[in-house]
């Protein structure tokens, strides 16, 4: 049980903070190439993302002409898509009369990777989803970074996606749905616009280009931008109209100076005509996008840098699990002696029971901590269209891992548009070897703050749990194997020495002995030998020798199942430690020899033991015993007989002092033989419970966990050369590749946290 109350801190933005119109290029430029560089560095991470300005648009309506004149420089032209990779253009003011510019490929080792070249040189050759970056840099030219998509065709080359129209327009869509669908991206549509109606219907992100006005009606162009931007609910802002380089001009080879004049008078001409309340020309268009990547900058960055430090967590949590790199054969040497002695030290813990592996620890009860969540745009975050985003913190704590998540816009009915802020409070425990969850409980859930109280918070804001944990409590459930291999050895080992006993005591009731089927088996072993010398009455010794024969012949069944049972129950628990203290899955080859050395080892003591038991059953063959519990049992049997105060026990209950001296001499010597069997038997089981315990003890537990597993598995590793032993501790060649993708991940998010913090 645990309990939880939460506090709130809200810092309000400083509200003279810069405003866009009084920045200078020599501001505007070190946000520009800050996003730049985090969205370099986190391109491979699905959960983070930056602010982008997409530029797409079907085949052949002008996006190339856009992007042409927007950056100043000749973009690859001709027959069919000409643009067949993302081309993320960087444009950027030269400093001096030096016009040039470099390319980055995405396959780039190193950020700083990027060659000069001229700018004929800028194409590429088929449809694929690996960037390129030219960087270009112009006199006059506005700080921008856009990212050119494919236009979306249904018509493929023969060296496009195997000249398959169809497989063609789903690669352009994915690779345009994956720069397009992030709510930081903002949309360029040049024409069309219909991919960004799917990905932004509320079109928060949307703006719309049209091109080639000098091929429309005066008097129709108006109308029909005008009803683009009611149908999809536009800002006017967000529209506007260019003239870019026709075909002819393109043939001709006509500088974009002249183009751009062409295009002021046509535009000129347009709005002197009517007031068209939307945005004319390639340089306005320009200048929009300039403060509009400005201010979703500012807006995604401090979210930007929250997702960096949570992504972090995880990639670091991941390296713990997936191991150190090998090092050379002395640590490989120091690393197996460690894992030898931790899983051995752990093992006979076990079976003294000084450690356990059950999936609640008491270390948990009366701990007290807190856990805080900081929000760094919180009216940004309420202002999401959609209620289901979640921000979560997570925190280890004795094992187990608690979970804060806050909703900060949970819209639980239709008409309920502000939404409120709903907080809540997990727990769960992970085996420590893989991450399957064996326990998850919700400690709280709560509408934390109202929908008018939340719209008045401003700026960053700081959630906090503090916890009090009174006692963990699992729920009973159905026992499993996975439950019954968590139990301690020495609990396990109880349980089979219990069952042996019951086992044993199962073979034969009480009752059987003094049942009338057992005495007539009795006569009939006498009446087999009747008439011989001796008193009367008296039967040989060796009926009754005869008859426990008989009773012994299903001792070896009841043996051999608890044998069986203990070597089991050590093999797995020895395979469980040796899978978690060698991490199997990260050194298999040395997980095996482990394995089979200590599997070797049980075996072989198991031959032993069974030998040993053999002994022991055939030591049963022989009735003699000096343990005076013999007689004990046989005179408080024939003292319960002669007792006729209390009610006898049932077995019994059908014999009295007075029925026995009813009886012949024969038939009260059986009787007498029916109290000796029994005691004898009562004896024998004792006897044997005794020794076959100890010994299965003796030879599958005690001596080969604490004398000789640890000898054979240092036989088995340490006798190895370098060569060997460094080998054991490779990894799988999975294994190797996928730390080594989170190692460079890591990497770059490092350097993508640094430098949001510089």
């Amino acid at each position: 049980m645990a309990t939880a109350t939460f506090t709130i801190n809200s810092d309000k933005p400083d509200p003279t903070s810069t405003e866009f119109e009084s920045l200078t290029k020599e501001l505007l430029r070190p946000l520009v190439e800050l996003n730049d560089h985090i969205n370099n560095l986190t391109s491979k991470e699905n959960k983070i993302n930056s602010t982008r300005i997409v530029v797409a648009g079907d085949q052949s309506h002008g996006k190339t002409s856009l992007l042409e004149a927007l950056s100043g420089i000749d973009l690859p032209r001709g027959e069919g898509i000409q643009t067949r990779v993302p081309l993320i253009l960087q444009l950027r003011a030269a400093a001096s009369g030096d016009e040039y510019a470099t390319i980055r490929l995405e396959s780039s080792s190193s950020e700083d990777e990027a060659e000069r070249i001229s700018f004929c040189d800028i194409g590429s050759k088929d449809i694929r989803d690996e960037s390129i970056e030219p960087k270009i840099y112009r006199i006059d030219q506005d700080d921008l970074t856009l990212v050119d998509l494919p236009g979306i065709t249904r018509v493929a080359l023969n060296d496009q996606a195997g000249g398959d129209g169809h497989k063609l327009k789903k690669m352009i869509l994915d690779m345009c749905k994956k720069y397009m669908a992030p709510e930081q991206s903002i949309l360029l549509n040049v024409v069309s616009a219909m991919l960004s109606r799917e990905l932004d219907p509320t079109g928060d992100r949307t703006m719309i280009c049209v091109t080639k006005v000098d091929q429309h009606k005066e008097d129709g162009l108006s109308d029909k931008i005008h009803s683009a931007i009611d149908m999809m609910k536009l800002d006017p802002e967000y529209v506007f109209a260019v003239r870019n380089r026709s075909q002819q001009e393109n043939n001709e080879q006509v500088p974009l100076k002249e183009v751009r004049d062409l295009q002021k008078r046509i535009l000129g001409k347009i709005s002197q005509d009517c007031d068209v309340g939307y945005g004319l020309g390639v340089g306005s268009l320009s200048k929009q996008l300039v403060k509009i990547q400005y201010e979703q900058i500012v807006h995604t960055l401090p979210r930007t840098r929250a997702a960096i430090r949570e992504q972090i967590e995880e990639l670091e949590s991941s390296m713990d699990k997936l191991g150190e790199p090998v090092g050379d054969a002395r640590a490989c040497r120091s690393k197996v002696m460690h894992c030898i002695e931790s899983s051995i030290s752990e093992l006979q813990d076990e079976v003294l029971g000084r450690t356990s592996s059950a999936p609640v620890s008491d270390g948990m009860t009366g701990a007290s901590f807190e856990i805080a969540l900081t929000i760094e745009d919180f009216e940004a975050e309420r202002n999401k269209s959609s209620g289901q985003n979640c921000i979560k913190s997570i925190q280890d704590v004795g094992g187990f891992k608690f979970t804060l998540k806050i909703h900060p816009n949970e819209k639980k009915k239709v008409e309920d548009a502000n939404g409120s802020v709903e907080a809540f409070l997990r727990v769960c425990r992970e085996e420590r070897s893989t991450s399957h969850t064996k326990w998850k409980k919700s400690l709280l859930g709560c509408d934390l703050i109202s929908a008018a109280d939340a719209d008045n918070i401003k700026g960053s804001i700081t959630f906090q749990v503090n916890v009090f944990v009174e006692k963990p409590v699992l729920k009973k459930k159905e026992k499993n194997i996975d439950d019954y291999q968590s139990i301690m050895l020495c609990a396990q080992l109880n349980k089979l020495q219990d069952d042996f006993i019951s086992s044993l005591n199962k073979l034969y009731s009480n009752h059987y002995f003094f049942s009338s089927n057992f005495r007539k088996k009795i006569q009939h072993e006498v009446s087999a030998c009747r008439g011989g010398f001796g008193l009367p009455g008296v039967v040989g010794l060796h009926v009754l020798v005869d008859i426990l024969k008989t009773l012994r012949q299903k001792l070896p069944i009841v043996v051999a199942v608890y044998r069986e049972g203990v070597q089991k129950a050590v093999l797995q628990k020895v395979d469980k430690l040796v899978e978690r203290h060698f991490e199997s899955k990260l050194y298999p080859n040395l997980n095996v020899l482990i394995i089979n050395s200590c599997n070797s080892l049980v075996t072989e003591q198991a031959s032993i033991l069974v030998r040993q038991h053999g002994f022991i059953l055939e030591w049963e063959e022989s009735v003699c015993s000096s343990n005076h519990y013999f007689m004990d049992t046989v005179q408080s049997i024939r003292s319960i007989i002669a007792n006729t105060e209390n009610d006898n026990p049932s077995y019994l209950k059908h014999l009295s002092e007075a029925s026995i001296k009813l009886m012949s001499n024969e038939d009260q010597r059986i009787v007498d033989m029916q109290i000796e069997i029994f005691a004898y038997w009562e004896l024998m089981k004792k006897r044997l419970a005794d020794y076959m315990i100890m010994s299965t003890h003796s030879v599958m537990v005690h001596k080969p966990i604490n004398i000789m597993l640890k000898p054979a598995l240092l036989k088995a590793t340490m006798l190895h050369g370098d060569t060997e032993i460094v080998r054991l501790l490779s990894p799988d060649s999975t294994i190797v590749r996928k730390r080594n993708d989170v190692s460079r991940r890591l990497d770059r998010l490092l350097k993508a946290r640094s430098s949001l913090e510089e």
